[in-house]
């Protein structure tokens, strides 16, 4: 049936077509101090068909397939008949991610494990005094065919457990949060569940004692997981092509806006046991491959999907993601990460005579003329080559080319976190990452 609406679709103008099924199980857990509670339980299944008719794209989303998805998707097609794709050769292919600690336990078990985290945060430290933990696990089955003979599946998990904690001591409100989430299984098994007690402890005394910095431009080390954040917000979202080509970077393309040894990569594919943004094919049955946004600090390519990469001349990227069936494709990050160079992490760090060292993000905000400002929820100084004191209420902020151009050094270390992005209103899971660099920003503080 699918192929015979494939065919209807051409039969009544469409000269090209898609089709995408979409079958996930959820389960969404929360528990506070004062709650337990399924959030989500059950299945969302469905497609969507779009065709391309005289120039103009045409959608229909169904949860029950029949012949009338054909004619409705045919017939809401409009525009100014300018959409140019590209094609592609015709492709069968079957890939299914396999879990290493398969999610076997039920919500029951499941949020038992999260009370006992809970409490283990909670007895941790007395100071600590509420404690959110989430659990989210995806069982995720995707089919897409084309007019042009593309029929791919595929079949992966991705699980997620986050932790928010908030603490106080005297006037003095501290929060702090942390996540594990991979495609490898049930995260309280891949991974060491007293790394994030640790991380919440660690961070909320930081946050309790630590001493605000004065503002101004300083000298820093941004650890992977601030590079990485870094490396996503404010220049990944730059690259992607529909706010490429009227954004800052649309006429960079082969000019250098930093040293030859710094390198942004988008790529739908990691070994990485957090990284969250696998992609091996796109929601335009498109075959993932790796973006050098910046390639030995020149920007180099854009993220695109069919249509962009028509527009640009480039090769197809596999960046055309939605959330669900519901929703339209959007030019989406992946895996977003700065590639490792030749220092040591202390070699970086002893460079610097009066700095900081910036471990960990805490929300930030980006715009569209390349200024950022984030919020840093794990920080330290650093006096003539040491790490001393911990950090509070610190954040940073700056213009994405010239910070680029800033970079003086970069780790061999390399780190890479889960995470989702929003656009449009539809969120994906990705993942962002990097090394240790040493770069000059803005640092400000407030009490």
């Amino acid at each position: 049936m699918l192929h015979e609406l494939l065919k209807r679709s051409e039969d009544l103008g469409a000269t090209f077509s898609d089709l995408r099924l979409y079958d996930v199980d959820e389960l969404s857990l929360f528990a506070s101090e004062t709650m337990r509670q399924v959030t989500s339980m059950g299945k969302d299944k469905g497609g969507s068909l779009r065709v391309l008719v005289s120039g103009n794209w045409g959608y229909a989303h169904f949860t029950k397939l029949n012949q009338d998805i054909v004619r409705t998707a045919v017939e809401s097609a409009y525009g100014d008949e300018r959409v140019n794709i590209v094609l592609l050769p015709p492709l069968h292919d079957r890939v299914e991610i396999r879990t290493k600690k398969p999610v076997t336990k039920s919500p029951e078990e499941i949020m038992n494990d999260m009370i006992r985290l809970r409490d283990d945060i909670m007895r941790a430290d007395p100071r600590i005094r509420s404690v959110n933990v989430r659990f989210t696990n995806s069982r995720i089955h995707k089919e897409y065919f084309s007019s042009e003979d593309r029929e791919i599946t595929l079949d992966y998990e991705l699980s997620n457990i986050s932790v928010r904690a908030i603490a106080r001591e005297g006037d003095v409100v501290a929060s702090a949060s942390t996540s594990m989430a991979t495609y490898l299984g049930y995260p309280l098994e891949v991974f060491d569940p007293n790394e994030i007690v640790e991380t919440i402890k660690r961070r909320i005394g930081n946050q309790l004692r630590g001493k605000v910095p004065k503002g101004g431009d300083s000298d820093v080390v941004l650890a992977p997981d601030v590079v990485g954040v870094f490396s996503h917000e404010a220049l990944g979202h730059l690259s992607e092509a529909d706010l490429a080509i009227n954004g800052i970077l649309g006429n960079l393309r082969g000019k250098r806006i930093a040293e030859d040894f710094v390198t942004v990569v988008d790529s739908g594919r990691s070994d990485y046991p957090m990284a969250h943004g696998i992609v091996p094919y796109d929601d335009e049955g498109v075959e993932s491959r790796d973006v050098k946004i910046v390639d030995r600090g020149v920007v180099s390519e854009f993220l695109v999907d069919r249509y962009y990469s028509a527009y640009l001349g480039e090769r197809p990227t596999g960046n055309a993601r939605a959330e669900d069936f519901r929703s339209p494709m959007l030019i989406r990050m992946r895996n977003t990460y700065m590639m490792p160079g030749d220092w040591s992490k202390e070699e970086l760090i002893r460079e610097i005579k009066d700095g900081y060292l910036l471990v960990s993000p805490l929300g930030g905000q980006t715009s569209p003329d390349g200024t950022f400002q984030f919020g840093i929820q794990e920080g330290y100084r650093i006096v003539k080559g040491e790490v001393t004191e911990p950090l509070r209420n610190v954040g940073i902020s700056g213009y994405t080319l010239e910070t680029l151009g800033r970079i003086s050094g970069i780790s061999k270390d390399f780190g890479m976190w889960p995470g989702y992005c929003g656009k449009g209103g539809q969120s994906v899971p990705v993942s962002t990452g990097g090394p240790y660099i040493k770069v000059r920003v803005k640092v400000g503080g407030n009490e």
